[in-house]
């Protein structure tokens, strides 16, 4: 695992992102699939509910109406930010202006989102669990919050 995946050049306003082969690797895979959850995924998923969540939990109708205004719009958004990242991750040492940094965050957060859905994480965090691929699972879930916050403190101030 790469120690500082991101640096900011004293005094810039670009990130260079410093992720190894296998990093890159993993992260492009798993944008992948995300891009393709936001394409074509079943709307009965509960891994896409949670990042295309209801306006108003207690009224389906009204719901519904919000959904179809807006739904759209934001899903085509989530898949912008994923095509962005999985831009940068096939350039090594590639560098992120201020909107690619929040291309990244934003996507960053949609997987932790996914994949915090599908392994049932709560406020307790994590589900202790005796399957090596649940538990391979959360190691890639707590990487990626690593990745967030990491991103987030090399971002510019101000």
């Amino acid at each position: 695992m790469t120690l500082v995946p991101f640096v900011r050049p004293r005094g810039g306003d670009e990130i260079r992102v410093r992720l190894d082969a296998d990093e890159r690797g993993l992260l492009t895979d798993l944008v992948g699939q995300l891009v393709s959850l936001l394409e074509n995924g079943d709307e009965g998923d509960p891994a896409l509910a949670r990042l295309l969540p209801a306006a108003y939990r207690d009224d389906a109708e009204a719901a519904a109406e919000f959904r179809r205004f807006t739904a759209d719009d934001l899903t085509r958004r989530k898949i912008e930010n994923g095509r962005a990242v999985l831009a940068a991750l096939g350039e090594p040492g590639t560098t992120l202006d201020r909107a690619a940094q929040q291309s990244w965050l934003r996507t960053l957060n949609d997987l932790r989102l996914t994949l915090g859905e599908r392994l049932g994480v709560t406020g307790e965090g994590v589900p202790v669990s005796d399957d090596r691929q649940l538990q391979a699972m959360g190691h890639v879930f707590d990487w990626l919050g690593y990745l967030q916050e990491a991103l987030l403190r090399s971002l510019p101030k101000g």
